[in-house]
């Protein structure tokens, strides 16, 4: 009588725990539902955006386009007073339909010379772009103390 109960009860805990694990995964895919349903209410918005990427998007340069992208960032940050603290490359990123080189900085300045080398530096047509910025405010104010990548987005080549 004790073994029929304990296996008994094993049994359940094994349904219970089955109805657990596809209670879990029911959840996660009506999650995922939600969230294709909700991009696919977004298309019209999107496809005008993916059009334009599609017909700007350069391929990737000859070379390496890393050292390009760190000349543009290094002087639009110069020419708008900032001070270059630090500056890493990133290895590129390759993504279903771009290739990502970016650049890490931690710059010094005031909010004002942010805004302009972020104007300075966001070019559409060549793909550049400020992917991150983390603005704080330094021990001496009204500076600032910036971590920032700057980015180049090109065509993702065709397999």
């Amino acid at each position: 009588m004790a073994v029929g109960a304990g296996l008994h009860l094993l049994v359940l805990k094994f349904v219970l725990n089955f109805d657990q694990i596809t209670r879990r995964k029911l959840l996660r895919t009506s999650d995922e539902l939600m969230e294709a349903q909700t991009w696919v209410g977004q298309k019209e918005g999107w496809a005008p955006r993916i059009e334009w990427l599609e017909k700007n998007l350069q391929p990737v340069p000859a070379g390496n386009p890393s050292s390009a992208l760190q000349k543009a960032a290094q002087g639009a940050a110069k020419s708008s007073g900032l001070i270059i603290e630090e500056q890493t490359l990133q290895g590129a990123r390759t993504g279903a339909s771009s290739t990502v080189y970016a650049t890490r900085m931690k710059l010094t300045g005031s909010l004002d010379q942010f805004i302009r080398w972020g104007v300075a530096l966001y070019q559409p047509e060549k793909g550049m772009a400020i992917t991150a910025l983390n603005l704080k405010l330094s021990p001496e104010p009204p500076k600032m103390i910036g971590e920032a990548e700057a980015a180049q987005f090109f065509k993702s080549p065709t397999p």
